[in-house]
């Protein structure tokens, strides 16, 4: 009887500890924020003085955005796309919190896709049965908060999905006004248009997300769609730099993309040129020297004048004139003098970094050139002649990578 007694105490006690830890956890739903910035912080906040462990809320890329029992900067490195494949193999076949060098971890991962994660981290005592449940409890909490909120941007995408293909196909103002307040979106003012593109080709919404997110910490008001494995996005303000493509990559943590901006458009009337000039800005860019990176109409240079519309005679035949024997060489002989002439011209005429970018021996680049001499009579170092070669082979890369 008393074995049996200590061991209802003991029930009774744990149950009053988790009814306990349910009821403070519960209360981060509904409590007023005050100084906290979201319910993530809210909750890290409320199971950390539970548990007395750091703790760590992560979203589906491996950021940390909300901590709480922690110092200032990041407790731990982000995880990579591998860990985190491992990570939610390991609890899809437990359903237990997996153990990380980390610390105690937890996933919210309602479907497929990994919405976000928990962490607990380590502070030299041993995981107690009450801290992993209050860990389990607090992600359960976590997954409401954000597939609720999954659920909004997903309607909201949706919807301004069909206005941005409205806006870069051609609408009337007035309409265009009203549609975008109804999203919270001020239409007016100058606005442009950005495409972006990720290698492998990505037809679900990941590089969306992550557009939208970069435009977010850039304080950039936007709307962001997608057309097939293109995502586009119209932006308030003037076209962005470099640093959408530093911010974007970090997020998709890949660098394998590439994206085009398009020139400001001052009403809505514009914004379908500048949804032409973004793609032409993207097309240039993933056939050039280098394919990944961010390139902005407006700096385009010789390339705006190279691939005009309704240029392709006159560039066709200028083409013909300073490359045809070329051509015509590497069509009957299956060489590459061509392509040898172009990336000799895109580094400057410098042996060593021409020879890199072909991966071939400084030697087999001197004999190719001599043989592009004696087949052109073009003499490589009159300026004059360097300029039109490079002209025309700039125009023969974007003509080779147009589709026919």
């Amino acid at each position: 009887m008393d074995d049996r007694l200590r061991i209802l105490s003991a029930t009774v006690l744990q149950l009053e500890t988790r009814t306990s830890i349910q009821n403070a956890l519960d209360g981060t739903l509904t409590a007023p924020l005050g100084q906290m910035t979201s319910r993530e912080s809210l909750l890290a906040e409320v199971l950390s003085l539970l548990t007395g462990r750091p703790v760590c809320i992560e979203d589906g890329f491996g950021n940390i955005r909300a901590a709480a029992g922690t110092k200032s900067g990041r407790p731990y490195p982000r995880p990579s796309a591998t860990d985190r494949s491992r990570t939610a193999q390991l609890w899809l076949a437990s359903g237990l919190p997996v153990q990380e060098p980390r610390g105690l971890v937890a996933l919210v991962l309602p479907d497929r896709d990994v919405l976000g994660a928990m962490c607990l981290l380590e502070n030299g005592r041993p995981y107690t049965a009450d801290d992993v449940f209050a860990l389990e409890y607090g992600t359960r909490l976590l997954q409401v908060e954000l597939s609720h909120r999954r659920s909004i941007a997903q309607l909201e995408l949706k919807l301004g999905r069909d206005l941005v293909y409205e806006l870069v196909s051609g609408m009337d103002e007035e309409t265009a006004a009203v549609r975008a307040e109804a999203l919270g979106y001020d239409i007016t003012g100058p606005q442009h248009v950005i495409v972006a593109q990720w290698q492998p080709p990505r037809t679900d919404d990941t590089v969306v997300v992550a557009l939208r997110r970069t435009l977010r910490e850039l304080q950039t008001p936007a709307l962001v769609s997608r057309r097939s494995d293109i995502t586009l996005a119209v932006a308030t303000g003037d076209p962005l730099d470099t640093e959408l493509f530093t911010v974007a990559a970090r997020t998709l943590r890949s660098t394998t993309g590439a994206v085009g901006i398009g020139g400001p458009s001052r009403d809505v009337n514009q914004l379908p040129r500048s949804y032409a000039e973004a793609l032409r800005a993207l097309h240039i860019r993933v056939h050039s020297i280098d394919p990944y990176g961010l390139t902005r109409y407006d700096q385009l240079g010789i390339y705006r004048i190279l691939d005009m519309p309704g240029s392709e005679t006159d560039l066709s035949g200028y083409v013909e004139e300073w490359l045809g024997a070329l051509q015509s060489n590497d069509a009957r002989r299956g060489s590459d003098l061509v392509h040898t002439l172009a990336q000799y011209m895109d580094h400057g005429g410098n042996y060593d970094d021409t020879a890199d970018s072909l991966a071939i021996h400084r030697s087999t680049l001197r004999y190719r050139l001599k043989s592009i001499r004696q087949i052109t009579g073009f003499d490589l170092a009159d300026p004059e002649t360097r300029l039109n070669l490079h002209v025309a082979t700039r125009a023969w890369r974007l003509r080779s990578a147009r589709p026919r």
